[in-house]
């Protein structure tokens, strides 16, 4: 039976100092709107644009919050896509992990695995088995906390190379993208979570892949109160036939059940971030059934085969509620655009909101506070902030979470 080798343990301090920090609050550097110079996406020129706030210090159950309104994680950056200035429309999309069953191409790539010998002769959903450390012939998949090692960053060095033609990766970048992560490593509302599955509890995971003994790929995700939420996935190039990608998944929808049996019964689902319909390399997304899109005005989810016709229809932006006429917040240029983004919109807000966000603290640097009703006397601009950042947070996390500016 092959053994995984030990990972790196020069970032045991950044562990621990995340380890269930229990009585730190979520904190928020409101950043405002931020307008990316290109999409990544479609390549246009004109980019897209997002609310964006940085964080040090992040609850699980917070950002669980925050996934549910539309936001999503690059580090310690947290974004809102604003429909009402962006190129493409990004719909957050997520899967029933306990009700997904294997499709033909998916057994198909099983059996390859089995005839390289990778996986041992077992059945298709224990060949996806998610425990810690868990072994086929050649294969061993570790699940261990986030943490810089040099073996993974030169496969994620590589990686880029050759899949994005980025010449320029750093340690740096590497060490602040995929590996220090802000979420606080805590216990689930069910109690301690500690044990064969997770180490730490609940935050930010590397599920590492080794092929021979070698690191093939490493699977970046967050386990969140609900859901495991995928990050992003990197691999040796010299693996790329083995379908990595599709097999990480199977892999992560695996885990989620396993959670859901041995930590919490109130991990159901898998996120894999946007599904973006105009963007034919994030469409796969849709396969994973059953699969459900975010309505970014109502925060419902929807099933995936309700909401595509009214995409087809509404191209840029589009909310899947039936009662609601998506043309009675578009309007009619080259393209449908969104005239106003529901996610961001100070419109949104009740009165007995906007009198509650007048209330909140923002800190100005470590030592100076300043009530928002302060700020929106400064200009109109920090008002609209203010309005904003309620908006997208929504009230609760906004009134909780330590906020500065």
């Amino acid at each position: 039976m092959p053994v995984a080798p030990t990972s790196d343990t020069s970032n045991v301090s950044d562990l621990s100092c995340r380890r269930h920090a229990r009585a730190e609050q979520t904190q928020l550097q409101i950043l405002g709107m931020q307008r990316r110079s290109r999409c990544g996406y479609c390549r246009t020129p004109a980019g897209s644009c997002c609310f964006g706030a940085r964080t040090r210090l992040l609850r699980c159950a917070d950002y669980q919050v925050l996934i549910d309104r539309g936001w999503r994680r690059s580090g310690s950056l947290l974004y809102l896509t604003d429909h009402s200035s962006s190129c493409c429309a990004y719909y957050s999309i997520r899967t029933h992990a306990l009700s997904h069953t294997l499709q033909q191409s998916e057994k198909k790539l099983l059996r390859k695995w089995r005839r390289w010998e990778l996986l041992g002769d077992s059945a298709p959903d224990s060949a996806l088995d998610s425990s810690v450390v868990t072994a086929g012939r050649r294969l061993v998949v570790r699940l261990e906390p986030a943490a810089y090692s040099e073996e993974k960053f030169h496969v994620f060095e590589r990686y880029q190379r050759a899949v994005h033609n980025d010449m320029d990766a750093s340690r740096s970048g590497f060490q602040s993208f995929l590996c220090s992560s802000p979420l606080l490593f805590e216990d689930t509302a069910n109690g301690p979570t500690s044990g064969r599955l997770l180490s730490h509890g609940l935050g930010s995971y590397h599920q590492c892949y080794y092929v021979d003994g070698r690191l093939a790929a490493v699977g970046v995700i967050d386990v969140l109160p609900t859901c495991v939420s995928s990050v992003y996935l990197f691999y040796d190039p010299e693996f790329s036939d083995l379908s990595l990608g599709t097999y990480s998944s199977l892999r992560e929808i695996a885990l989620v059940r396993e959670l859901n049996q041995y930590v919490s019964p109130d991990i159901k689902y898998y996120y894999m971030g946007y599904f973006i319909p105009s963007c034919p390399k994030m469409t796969y997304k849709a396969r994973w059934r059953p699969a459900e899109l975010l309505d970014l005005v109502t925060f419902a989810w929807i099933p995936i085969d309700q909401c595509l016709e009214r995409i087809r229809q509404h191209p840029a932006f589009c909310t899947f509620d039936p009662r609601i006429n998506s043309r009675n917040i578009v309007r009619n240029s080259r393209r449908d655009v969104l005239s106003w983004a529901p996610a961001i919109s100070p419109c949104t807000l009740s009165d007995g909101e906007r009198r509650a966000a007048m209330q909140l603290v923002f800190w100005i640097g470590p030592r100076n506070s300043v009530l928002a009703s302060n700020l929106a006397c400064i200009s109109k601009e920090l008002e609209q902030v203010v309005w904003q950042t309620v908006a997208s947070l929504g009230l609760p996390l906004a009134s909780r979470a330590i906020l500065s500016i």
